[in-house]
């Protein structure tokens, strides 16, 4: 089930429960990364995530950072200026403030995305209780990133 879904410069970000999907499936998607396919990222997979702003001056980026990831130079200038290393970059996509909205968007997906990294390795290396999980959750629906309904049914799959 897809969580929400943010459309940047050079693509869409789709985020899910368990993963992220960079689609190139706009123009600039396309001017910038050909006919690739959607690049999917489990959260487990994930070691971290590089984030910059959008501003009305000055485009921001999000940047997917796993094992073996090559490092570009993510130069975001002002004005809305950006380097060509940085639209190329297949793990990264361009955040533009079209609006007041993006900026705010982008950074509440930013940090639903780190805190499901975090789930996923606390996991992996020791288990987390129901309760910690169902706080999550519930900070989740604090912030609107996800419904009551969504809120409710993960916790009564938690509690199971």
């Amino acid at each position: 089930m897809e969580v929400k879904e943010l459309k940047c410069t050079n693509g869409i970000l789709k985020v899910y429960e368990d993963k992220v999907v960079i689609s190139r499936k706009t123009a600039m998607g396309f001017i910038s990364q050909g006919l690739k396919g959607d690049k999917v990222f489990f959260y487990y997979d994930l070691s971290s995530v590089e984030y910059k702003k959008p501003s009305m001056l000055a485009n921001g980026y999000m940047k997917f950072i796993t094992a073996g990831t090559k490092e570009t130079k993510q130069n975001i200038g002002f004005l809305g200026a950006t380097t060509k290393e940085a639209l190329k970059d297949e793990n990264t996509l361009i955040l533009r403030a079209f609006n007041k909205e993006v900026p705010n968007e982008s950074e509440k997906l930013y940090h639903y995305i780190l805190s499901k990294i975090e789930a996923s390795k606390k996991t992996e290396s020791s288990g987390s209780s129901s309760a910690e999980e169902i706080m999550k959750f519930k900070k989740l629906l604090d912030d609107g990133i996800i419904t009551e309904e969504e809120f409710e049914k993960k916790k009564q799959e938690l509690l199971k």
